[in-house]
Parts: C-alpha cells; structure tokens; sequence
C-alpha cells in the first residue's frame, strides 16, 4: 500500500491518495491491478472467491459521493433498470444481501476504507485509450458520445446530475466487432439539482474538463447542459486528437481563466459534414447556446450517421447437447472397435 505522486501542476502533494498494491486484500476482495485514479476514488480490477470484480476504492473525504453512487446504482438494481454503459452494482460482502450492504468498510493497515463491488467488465479508461489512439475514427467517437450520452439521459431521467465528464470516468474495450464500447464507472456527483450546494465539490474535476457555468461566482447555473458540456468536451477531443484545453505543466487558475475566456480552436475537419459544428456548439462558454439536454445532442449527432450496430454476443456452448454427441460419438466409437476384433478373431 503507497501513496500517489501527484503528475499535475494543481494536484497538491498533500492529497495524494493511498492506492493499494496487487495481493492486498479488503476483507474477503484480493487487489489484481490498478485500473485507475479518478479525483474520487481508485479502480481496481479484484477478484472474490476467484470471481473477477471491479473494485472502486474512495479517496479519504469521498465517502460520500461513493456512497450515493452506490444508492443510484442499487435503485436501478431495484428497479430491474439495465444499461450496458453503466456499471452493474454487487454486494459488497459475499453471499450478503446487496439492499443491506451496497458498499463496504475494512480496516487494512489502521486505515479504514469505503468500497463498492461491480460486476467485472475487462477494459481499459478513455484516457488510455486515446493516449494510443488520439483520433478515432469519427464513427467510434460519435457512437461512444452517444452510448455515454444514453447513460447521462438514464441519470438525468432519475433526477440525478453528473457535471464531472472526464476520460478518466469512462472504461473502454472493443467487441467482437473492434467496435469500442463504453462503460461509465463514475457516475460524477451524482446529486439531485436541490442537493447541488451540499454535495458538489470543483475537486471532483480535472481542471481542464470543468465547465465555465461551474467557475462563475454565483455558481448557480448548473444542470442538463452542463453535462452537455462535458459530453461535448469528450467529443472535441476525439474529433481534434487532443483536448479542447490543455492543462499539462499549468496552474490551476491559468486552466480555468482560459475556459472562461478562450475559445477552443475550430476543428480542422474538412472530411467531416455537422459532427464538428455539434462538438464545437456543445462546449460554448454561453451555455444557452448549447443543446439543452442530453437527447437534442444525441438526437443532433445521431442524423449525422449511421445507427450505433448492435453487439453481437459470443455463442453460447450448449453443455448439455455436447455431452450428448460426445456420449454418441464414444458409443459408436466403441461399436466400431468391437465390430473389428469380431472380424479380426472370425478371420
């Protein structure tokens, strides 16, 4: 167990976390790798009685944004609600009853720590991602703003807001297809618009993806279009191969005078039509100018191309019919053996 460097000119030493190493163990859960670090909480791939799990870890002082992470996903778990770009809640402890348990304790080292179980699904963060690959194909990019844009919706259905849009809050991993598909493993400040004052914190955010309504001094003027901003800010990125700001090296003031009074470059995309005008419309400073919810943007992108395609699901073996045929074939095999020493003793 060690704490993390900070790599960011506005990350304090100070509030480094304490990450986990791979053997340790939280209760009955064995760390395998570190996924990644978000500004809230860190991700693990785990495994519970060789079950393979996602573990998320919250930093000290988030304990409570992970805990009401926890009771959006269980309330969808209640609800029999499923998508596949949000993360399936799990017990915390095993063979206990998720209702009781949607989040865990345990003690490693005199520390206590506050953790969540998901359902373990193999990928790796946006950021990663596009580190390897800065420009996507444009389908790619628009098809994982959109199933990204299908959760949000999902959230804002139920009255919750996200307004913290990162690559660091999205997994990744390619179908059978090589299509990239999304999971979207933070749910950000998941707070209903009254509870905004008690639960947003601008720590939640990497400077660079905050959005300028969040910077204002009033900072009241939050909602659907705020996460409008930050889907928009992800799909800039991947349409330009780089972020729409640039945060490497600089103080935190410097990155957030520049959003609240500079405007990105223009995209430089002479081989695509609208898709480049919606991103750049999406992360205005004016946020009326700007789609004022998440299905207008989703509505705006998906007239620009073809419908996202459908995942194909591996084949299922059929244990059962195999056991059949491999019963048959070792009847007739053994028939077959017979039939030849009866020939070779009558010759």
């Amino acid at each position: 167990m060690g704490n993390l460097w900070c790599q960011e000119a506005y990350c304090a030493v100070d509030d480094k976390p304490i990450l986990l190493d791979p053997g340790e163990s939280l209760g009955e859960v064995e760390i395998l790798r570190l996924v990644t670090v978000q500004r809230t909480a860190a991700v693990y791939e785990a495994q519970r009685a060789r079950q393979p799990l996602l573990l998320k870890v919250a930093h000290d002082g988030m304990q409570e944004r992970l805990k009401r992470e926890a009771a959006f996903l269980l309330e969808l778990r209640r609800r029999k609600v499923h998508h596949p770009a949000l993360p399936i809640l799990l017990p915390a402890y095993d063979q206990a009853d998720l209702a009781s348990y949607p989040y865990g304790k345990a003690v490693l080292r005199g520390q206590t720590f506050y953790y969540t179980v998901l359902d373990n699904l193999p990928g790796e963060t946006l950021r990663d991602f596009l580190q390897r690959n800065p420009q996507p194909w444009y389908r790619h990019a628009a098809w994982l703003i959109l199933a990204v844009s299908d959760a949000v919706a999902l959230m804002h259905s139920a009255q919750r807001l996200h307004l913290c849009l990162s690559p660091e809050c999205i997994l990744v991993r390619n179908d059978m297809q090589g299509i990239p598909r999304p999971l979207l493993v933070d749910l950000g400040t998941v707070t209903r618009p009254e509870d905004f004052e008690r639960n947003w914190e601008r720590s939640f955010v990497p400077p660079a993806y905050l959005a300028p309504e969040l910077l204002s001094e009033t900072g009241s003027r939050f909602g659907a279009f705020t996460d409008v901003y930050g889907l928009g800010l992800l799909f800039y990125e991947m349409l330009a191969g780089h972020p729409a700001y640039d945060a490497r090296l600089r103080s935190e003031a410097e990155v957030y005078q520049e959003i609240l009074n500079q405007t990105p470059p223009t995209l430089e995309r002479a081989d695509l039509r609208n898709l480049p005008q919606i991103a750049e419309k999406a992360i205005s400073r004016d946020y009326r100018i700007r789609s004022q919810n998440i299905i207008a943007l989703a509505k705006e992108i998906q007239a620009n191309l073809p419908s996202v395609p459908r995942e194909k699901q591996p084949r299922r073996v059929n244990w059962r019919t195999v056991a059949v045929v491999l019963s048959a074939a070792m009847a007739i095999t053994l028939l077959l053996v017979l039939a030849l020493s009866l020939t070779a003793s009558l010759g």
